[in-house]
């Protein structure tokens, strides 16, 4: 029996086999050919099937296989299908609660706890894990953050974070930062995908120096 989950992605599939993928192509500029599309998504390589619509992880040798990944399949359905027109960037960072006019969602830092617990006193593996998902250092870094990495979520659209390691007083402290129009590039709901996926691939960036699971 199909999991609610996997109703989800079916459902979106279909969604997304009936936009016009000439728009989606001329939209964002994406590479191309007759038979996929292609997306770079937080330092990953993914193809979506222009027949099927399915999404497979490219890997660096150019073998590919399928994307069992529920955040991720989402948020390239979602980045695909969602926007009208061509989107552009405001160039003005804010938090995530500022994105929405209401605060009904829940927040971020359900999602971040446990990473903070990770990396509290430890921010120089935190910077390597950021390194290797090709975060870089923003033109103005937080003042006395103790790590500042920005990452293209996609080529079109950026993300920063923000780690405050924990001192005598308070614990640490990891933020994301928004582009203002965010929102004309992804739904809501789905910038939260991207913040449970990053978060996953850094904790498995760590992973591999430490042995140690998130």
């Amino acid at each position: 029996m199909a999991s609610n989950y996997d109703k989800q992605v079916e459902f979106s599939r279909s969604l997304f086999l009936k936009y016009d993928q000439r728009e989606m192509i001329e939209r964002y500029d994406l590479e191309h050919d007759g038979t996929y599309l292609y997306l770079t998504f937080v330092g990953d390589r993914y193809r979506i099937g222009r027949a099927d619509g399915r999404v497979e992880r490219v890997e660096p040798d150019g073998t590919s296989a399928p994307c069992r990944d529920y955040n991720v399949v989402m948020t390239l359905y979602d980045a695909l299908c969602y926007p009208q027109g061509r989107p552009e960037l405001a160039h003005e960072w804010c938090p995530l609660y500022a994105l929405q006019a209401t605060m009904s969602s829940p927040s971020a830092d359900l999602f971040n706890k446990k990473y903070e617990q990770r990396f509290t006193g430890r921010p120089e593996a935190l910077r390597r894990a950021c390194g290797r998902l090709g975060g870089t250092q923003p033109e103005e870094p937080a003042a006395g953050a103790d790590v500042c990495r920005q990452f293209a979520v996609f080529p079109f659209l950026p993300v920063q974070l923000r780690f405050w390691d924990a001192d005598e007083e308070f614990p640490a402290q990891l933020r994301f930062l928004w582009d203002r129009n965010t929102l004309k590039f992804l739904h809501f709901e789905t910038v939260y995908y991207v913040i449970g996926h990053l978060l996953g691939r850094l904790a498995e960036e760590d992973e591999k120096e430490t042995g140690e699971s998130a």
